[in-house]
């Protein structure tokens, strides 16, 4: 990773305890975006995709401008365990991200600072929220640091697969690469125009992954009907393990 890449990769994952959460600032005026899809199914064979989203910059650029475009979600509880030599020590977030893909242009990587990526939403750690009374943890950037290299291994939360393309008249294609095992659910397609190291423009969409085929069979009976899921699972394991003895007969 280069000195550049390096910077964005602190920018966005770094969560200073003054600014844990997203702060509140005065709403930047909407972009205009478009997602090239608005549902992505996911079947049996299902090995990944790219989200496309068009966007248009606000006018009066510079050299300094650029745009950075996130997925984020579904978002739900999750934990952390630690293992050290006195025994585990857990750490639960009451909500985080399943899915995090940001990407950016030259000029933000170079211009933006990391408590402004925060205060835009394009944070992976600060999205990581914890128990109230873990606000002011002094372990909390630790744990949330913890979270994102966890999400990394996962293949979950990537900061390097997403690329954006500048086109005619201040138009972006952004392509975003979604994992192949990202859950189902709805996501959020974020896009961010900066100008001078500021924000000046925001949009956000609204991304559905479905389960297709025998997939969401599978899926829907565990969830509705879990006795006859349970009982076909163990039917269909006696089954092979008769077929696999029987073939070892012959």
């Amino acid at each position: 990773m280069n000195a550049r890449g390096a910077a964005f990769l602190f920018a966005i994952l770094a969560a200073p305890p003054a600014l844990a959460q997203r702060t509140e600032t005065p709403r930047q005026p909407a972009i205009s975006a478009g997602l090239a899809e608005e549902t992505v199914e996911i079947k049996v064979n299902y090995s990944g995709a790219r989200i496309v989203l068009f966007a248009t910059a606000p006018a009066n650029e510079n050299a300094s401008s650029g745009m950075a475009v996130a997925l984020i979600g579904p978002s739900g509880p999750a934990e952390v365990v630690r293992r050290t030599p006195a025994g585990e020590k857990r750490f639960k977030f009451v909500t985080a991200p399943s899915v995090f893909a940001v990407g950016a242009e030259p000029q933000v990587v170079e211009s933006v600072l990391p408590d402004v990526m925060i205060e835009s939403g394009l944070n992976a750690a600060a999205s990581a929220m914890p128990l109230a009374d873990e606000l002011q943890s002094p372990d909390l950037e630790a744990w949330r640091a913890a979270f994102v290299e966890l999400k990394m291994d996962q293949g979950l939360y990537s900061f390097d697969d997403t690329t954006i393309e500048r086109l005619e008249g201040g138009l972006r294609r952004a392509r975003i690469v979604l994992p192949p095992n990202a859950p189902p659910g709805d996501y959020r397609i974020r896009a961010v125009a900066f100008r001078n190291g500021q924000r000046v423009g925001e949009t956000e969409k609204t991304l559905t992954l479905v389960r297709g085929g025998m997939d969401a069979t599978l899926f829907d009976l565990s969830r509705r009907h879990g006795f006859i899921y349970g009982f076909l699972a163990v039917l269909l394991g006696v089954l092979v393990g008769a077929i696999a003895a029987w073939v070892g007969r012959r």
